[in-house]
């Protein structure tokens, strides 16, 4: 093994390691400890709000599913928020085929309208983006970490699609090689004692899977936990029946006592 070489894999798979375990603790830290653990004093749910657990489900549902909410507001908006996460979450499906062995059937349809979901993908990131920029409502409430992470979502899916041309394809069942090296638990012990997996001699890739990387390290402490903090919202969350069921300020022991005497 070149000394280069030895330097790439050491660094990209230590890369991936780090932005792997920063990702999980910081995601399941932010899920628990700041929004399952705070306390909520009122009853506030947005209504109209279901008055059933089973009707805040459903409405739940269709926010996460068909953007509900979102459609109340700007069309551009609604259409190219829905179309990037349909999009993301397709692309994501499709990476499977790096980690599954047999690949589900599923998963090998969606290899061949890979090319056409990426740049439908990577549209919808330019909308938002210049959505970001020009529209003068959106862009007073903007901030750096708002583009920066539209930037580098531009980036993964910019690289990601410029592999599938020559000459900046890599060898895919390399890939798939380096990808099942980094799961198996060996490795990870490898790197310790110098003896880090291979990783495929494709700048592109290196490029590619070290943006993936940052955007991992950085997913927890941006406005992406989003994803998860959603179902945490008590405006969402909660069942809209403070007229029948008393609802107990979990600040307040001496209420809870009360309430259950």
């Amino acid at each position: 093994m070149g000394g280069i070489q030895f330097i790439i894999n050491m660094a990209l798979g230590s890369l991936i390691y780090l932005g792997l375990l920063i990702f999980v603790v910081g995601f399941v830290h932010k899920l628990y400890n700041v929004y399952y653990k705070t306390p909520q004093p009122l009853k506030i749910p947005q209504t109209p709000q279901p008055t059933t657990l089973g009707g805040v489900i459903l409405r739940m549902a269709g926010d996460v599913l068909f953007f509900r909410s979102l459609s109340k507001g700007t069309t551009l908006l609604f259409f190219s928020g829905w179309i990037f996460h349909v999009t993301f979450f397709l692309i994501l499906q499709r990476h499977l085929r790096y980690v599954l062995s047999p690949v589900p059937a599923c998963v090998t349809f969606l290899n061949q309208a890979a090319l056409f979901i990426g740049f439908v993908l990577l549209l919808a990131l330019i909308v938002l983006l210049v959505r970001r920029l020009l529209d003068e409502r959106t862009k007073y409430v903007t901030n750096f970490s708002d583009v920066f992470v539209l930037l580098l979502i531009i980036g993964i899916v910019t690289t990601g699609i410029m592999m599938r041309y020559e000459p900046f394809r890599p060898d895919v069942v390399g890939v798939k090689g380096f990808i099942s090296d980094l799961l198996a638990p060996a490795t990870a012990v490898g790197y310790m004692t110098l003896h880090p997996a291979h990783a495929p001699a494709s700048l592109m890739f290196i490029f590619h899977l070290g943006l993936v990387s940052i955007l991992l390290m950085y997913f927890p402490f941006s406005k992406l936990m989003h994803s998860g903090g959603y179902f945490f919202s008590p405006t969402r969350n909660m069942i809209n029946n403070p007229r029948d069921v008393r609802y107990v300020n979990p600040w307040d022991k001496g209420s809870k006592e009360e309430a259950t005497k």
